[in-house]
This record gives C-alpha cells, structure tokens and sequence, in this order.
C-alpha cells in the first residue's frame, strides 16, 4: 500500500511542481502548449505502444472492451445533456470532465499491487474501449457538434470526424496496434527498449503539463460548474462501483477490477483537448487535479474494505 500511495502523491507533487515554475516565472503562461504538443505526439503513443509489448487479447473478457466504451458513451451524453443550455465553453469543460478514465497512468498501478493478474487483463481490456474514446473519438466527436476545433469554424460529418480522428497520434497508433495485436504481429524487441523509454516520460510530463495550466481563481459561475461536475462523476462512479461489486456476472476479481476503473481520475489528456476546442483549460486543470485526489483516497479506502 506505501510504495502504490507514494507514486500517487508522487503525482500530486509533480502537478504542485508544475503550478510553482509558472507562478515564479520558470514557465512562461503558455509553455504548456509545447509540453501538451510533446505529450499528444511523442510520449502517448510511445506509451501505447510499449501496453502493448505482452498483450494478448482474452475474448472472454470482450465485456470489459464494452464497459470502457459504453462508459464512455453515457458519461458524454450525460455531460450533453446537462449543458444543453450552456454555453460552447460549459459543454467542452463537462464531456471531458465526465467522460474518460485515466487507467494506464494511475489505476494499473493499483491494480498490479492489489489483485491478480486475470484481473489485471480485464482492466486492460477496459483500457481497449477506453482509450479508443480518450484518444480521438470524444474530441472528434466534440468538435463536430459544436462546430470548432484548432482555431478555425467546423461542421459536422462523417467526414470530418474521420479527418480528426486520422490527425489524432495516440488514436492512430492505439488502433494500428490493436489490428496488429490482433493479427499476431509484434514488432522487434529494439522497438520496445526505445517506446519504453520515451513513454516512461508520459506520466511525468503530463502531470507537469497539468500543473502548468492549473489555475486556482475561479469566478462564483466557475464554482458552481466544478461542484456540480464533482458530484455526477463521483456519483455516478460510485454507483458503478457498488453495481459491479455486487450485482455484476463476472469473477469477483474482475467485479472488483471493473469497480476500480469507474473510479478512475480523468484522464491526463483531457486539458489538451480541452485547449484545442477553445475551452477553460484553467479550469479542466484544476478539476482534473481535484479527481487525482479524491481518487487516491477512494483507491485506499476501496482496497481496506475488500
């Protein structure tokens, strides 16, 4: 339990470390838009690569594939239709508020200390449906419905969705290597050694990014929106928890597993997408940093009950 808490306040810290160098001048107010560019293009696919080094793919835990994505789906809508007379920037701040679970970074390592390695499978394969929505599909999804991305005006289609999502690195390569996963082609171990070192930046640099756009002023309208986000998330993920714990179908390992990932953070990039949409990325920030901490605690409470 000390070595797993220890890397989650190791994330905390980063993010504290992060929000300093801006405050005294270390980091100029926009260099997390570089450090945000290295983490969408480098270190994320690199990571994603290097999950998938070992992976096999265990049909009999497809439902966990569903469970990510359907999870997903609901938490998007949901965040739809709470803002359906909000503004532009209320909707961007919600969906990637709600919808997300930040696995690889935080939740696996909890998972490895606690459970078993079945179980740990199953959270991969959450991971699969997951990370195809966190990569691309939410933020492509996003910026077709309401018509903007990068700066300039958008429509929706078909059309463009498929051009965000091939313009997408993380999802590109989370994709590509699922097809090849699932054909049996893995590539040479020299690929591996190199992804590995260059994702194991991934958490650090996200994390910094994160305290680099943190931003703790928030107008009354601001904190009535971090309140009302903080309590469906954490309802909802709470109600998952209980419903898997003890009503699911599956082993009590993956029942247990599944749980855990409901209770899962945002994922790290979010505040990036949120950036590219021209949302509040203070804001995401700031909320994004609140679910690190309210998960830790979770986490810790969840493995003392069970």
């Amino acid at each position: 339990m000390l070595v797993v808490l220890s890397k989650a306040i190791a994330f905390v810290l980063i993010i504290l470390i992060g929000y300093i160098c801006k405050r005294r001048g270390v980091f100029a107010p926009t260099d997390y838009q570089l450090v945000s560019k290295i983490v969408l293009n480098i270190t994320l696919p690199c990571a994603v690569i290097s999950s998938f080094a070992h992976f096999q793919l265990d049909l009999s835990l497809l439902a966990a594939v569903a469970l990510g994505l359907g999870g997903n789906c609901v938490m998007l809508f949901v965040a739809l239709m709470l803002t359906r007379l909000e503004t532009l920037a209320a909707k961007i701040f919600y969906i990637f508020s709600l919808a997300g679970y930040n696995i690889c970074c935080f939740t696996l390592p909890f998972a490895q200390a606690f459970l078993t390695p079945f179980a740990v499978v199953a959270l991969c394969m959450f991971d699969v449906g997951n990370s195809i929505m966190c990569t691309g599909m939410t933020y492509a999804l996003t910026a077709s419905c309401i018509g903007y991305a990068d700066g300039h005006k958008d429509r929706f289609s078909m059309k463009s969705i498929a051009e965000k999502l091939l313009h997408s690195a993380p999802f590109v390569v989370y994709i590509s290597m699922l097809i090849l996963s699932l054909v049996g082609v893995q590539f040479p171990k020299s690929v591996y050694t190199f992804t590995d070192i260059v994702g194991a930046a991934n958490p650090f640099l996200s994390m910094l990014m994160i305290g680099m756009m943190f931003e703790i002023r928030l107008d009354k309208q601001a904190m009535g929106y971090v309140k009302e986000l903080f309590s469906v998330r954490y309802l909802t993920s709470l109600a998952c928890a209980g419903a898997f714990i003890y009503f699911a179908p599956f082993k009590q390992e993956v029942n247990y597993v599944i749980a855990l990932a409901f209770m899962a953070p945002c994922t790290i990039i979010g505040p990036i997408f949120v950036e590219k949409l021209g949302g509040n990325v203070q804001l995401a920030s700031l909320f994004n940093s609140m679910t690190i901490i309210t998960s830790v605690i979770l986490f810790t409470c969840f493995f003392l009950v069970i």
